[in-house]
């Protein structure tokens, strides 16, 4: 009969190989994705393991990881904001025609993130106060910012931002592109405020369970309504420098920025309610957004290709995710 006794090595070896399982599965999928790319690109593409193309790619990532951060805000709270498409086709005909034309460069700026941020407090004044369907309501403001755009500009791209706003978009500073630093900056500090303020506990519990977070006293409302506000206004930022770096008005930018955003939070390892992954994994998946469709692009990937495996990526990493947060 074989002997089944288990030593102590055996035990210990198995021990270090769950607690190696446990570890890997706290990290975000978005880390997995990025190893795997690397892997295919210096295999098939090497150049873009280059430094210049890394900086190309880090460009492309910064509006949409600002999206995914926006994204990323109001699932913490059970929420989701589905009108972040029609915020960038609005960031991008504020920049690009003459509405802001002759106003100092700051404003340029700041004043289309306050349009965006007015837009997520109507957002959350209904979903937070009158307790909406986040779904229905920001889907609605979605449809509602598209028209509003189509109506002004008549369904003719409006014009071309102006030389800051390129200058954001496409402008570096040594080799670093400065959207790149735009967007790195201002996600980090969310981190940093998320882990460290109230407002930030307060979100972690209203994921957990937001019946529990009203029954113990969280202003839950008030909370969901500063999500969104503060989700509308990364995105609003992601729109300006989306613009900035195609440089043209267009009344069909950002029509599939939502599907997007809500990828690049599951790559991320978050899924609604689930608040406790770091907001690193939503700028790892950013990045990894921008390569897999660099090496695609490289490879002369179709249309109906690249959204095949921008699928099955997306597919992989949820249940990467789903199992993750059942294990801890």
């Amino acid at each position: 009969m074989a002997n089944t006794m288990t030593t102590p090595a055996t035990a210990e070896r198995q021990s270090s190989l769950a607690r190696l399982g446990t570890a890997l599965l706290k990290l975000p999928p978005s880390i997995f994705v990025i190893v795997c790319l690397v892997v295919v690109s210096l295999a098939l593409v090497p150049v873009l393991t280059k430094l210049p193309f890394q900086m190309v790619i880090l460009r492309q990532a910064a509006p949409v990881g600002l999206v995914i951060c926006a994204q990323l805000l109001v699932m913490r709270a059970n929420s989701i904001d589905l009108s972040v498409g029609g915020v960038f086709i609005l960031m991008n005909y504020l920049v690009t025609s003459s509405v802001l034309h002759g106003l100092p460069d700051g404003l340029v700026l700041v004043l289309p993130v306050l349009v965006a941020m007015v837009i997520g407090a109507i957002n959350g004044f209904f979903v937070a106060v009158l307790r909406s369907s986040s779904v229905v309501v920001t889907l609605a403001m979605g449809s509602v910012l598209m028209g509003f755009v189509l109506l002004l500009s008549s369904g003719r791209p409006p014009g071309s931002a102006g030389d800051f706003i390129k200058w954001l978009g496409v402008g570096k500073i040594g080799i670093v592109p400065i959207a790149a630093i735009i967007w790195l900056t201002a996600t980090l500090a969310l981190e940093v405020y998320l882990r460290r303020s109230v407002y930030g506990r307060f979100v972690r519990v209203i994921g957990s369970n937001t019946n529990a977070a009203a029954l113990s006293g969280i202003p839950v409302a008030k909370t969901l309504f500063t999500t969104h506000v503060l989700s509308a206004g990364f995105a609003g930022l992601g729109g300006v420098l989306l613009a900035g770096y195609i440089g043209m008005g267009s009344v069909k930018i950002g029509t599939d920025i939502v599907m997007t955003s809500i990828a690049g939070v599951i790559l991320g390892g978050i899924t609604f309610g689930k608040g406790q992954k770091s907001i690193i994994g939503a700028i790892l998946a950013a990045y990894a957004l921008a390569y897999v469709f660099n090496i695609m692009t490289a490879l002369k990937f179709g249309e109906p290709a690249k959204l095949i495996v921008q699928g099955m990526i997306i597919f992989a990493a949820s249940v990467v995710a789903s199992v993750s947060n059942r294990k801890t």
